[in-house]
């Protein structure tokens, strides 16, 4: 798990840092892109139980599944997908190049906007593009901004989640003055 560049190192580290040159990291994220767009793809796929259809230029059968239309439904958004973390990896990658490596908010407001319209152009309409833009921006910049942790203490996450119960069971006073009070219900 932690040979590779990609890797982050621990199987729950929820940190990912990719590095190498900007044509790699583009590669890399485009193609994760592009396989989050074949999950959700094929999802909607298999979602509806109807038949997936697409005009065809010489007629053909109705109400019948062709291959054609399962590679529209699910390549399409593959290409949508790819094509947006590919546009955001490679906005930030230029941005650090432009910016002698500086590593920065600004360099996520940008990259999301890039995304962002990559997103909003799947509707084809200008003021969606535009909103998903600006929006795509500030979500971006705001995780940025707040960083990898999500959570204020860290120690107290901890212990929730791997948290270790005492080896004896010990009774408060509390409960000892009920089970006392009502010996019928002492082995609940």
């Amino acid at each position: 798990m932690g040979g590779d560049s990609f890797s982050s190192g621990a199987f729950n580290d929820p940190k990912h840092r990719v590095s190498g040159s900007g044509l790699e990291r583009t590669v890399y994220s485009s193609a994760i892109g592009a396989a989050a767009g074949v999950f959700y793809g094929g999802c909607a796929a298999a979602w509806f139980p109807d038949a997936i259809e697409t005009t065809s230029k010489f007629g053909g059968a109705t109400g019948r599944t062709t291959l054609r239309a399962i590679g529209h439904t699910v390549l399409r958004p593959a290409m949508w997908f790819s094509l947006a973390a590919g546009a955001f990896t490679a906005t930030e990658c230029a941005m650090e190049a432009a910016r002698n490596e500086t590593q920065d908010a600004w360099n996520s407001l940008v990259s999301g906007m890039v995304g962002g319209a990559v997103i909003g152009l799947t509707t084809g309409r200008p003021q969606v593009v535009a909103a998903t833009a600006i929006g795509m921006g500030i979500f971006m910049t705001a995780l940025d901004l707040s960083g990898d942790k999500t959570v204020y203490d860290e120690k107290l996450l901890d212990y929730k989640r791997n948290g270790i119960l005492p080896e004896t069971h010990k009774e408060s006073e509390a409960l000892s003055a009920l089970k006392a009070k009502f010996p019928q219900h002492k082995n609940l």
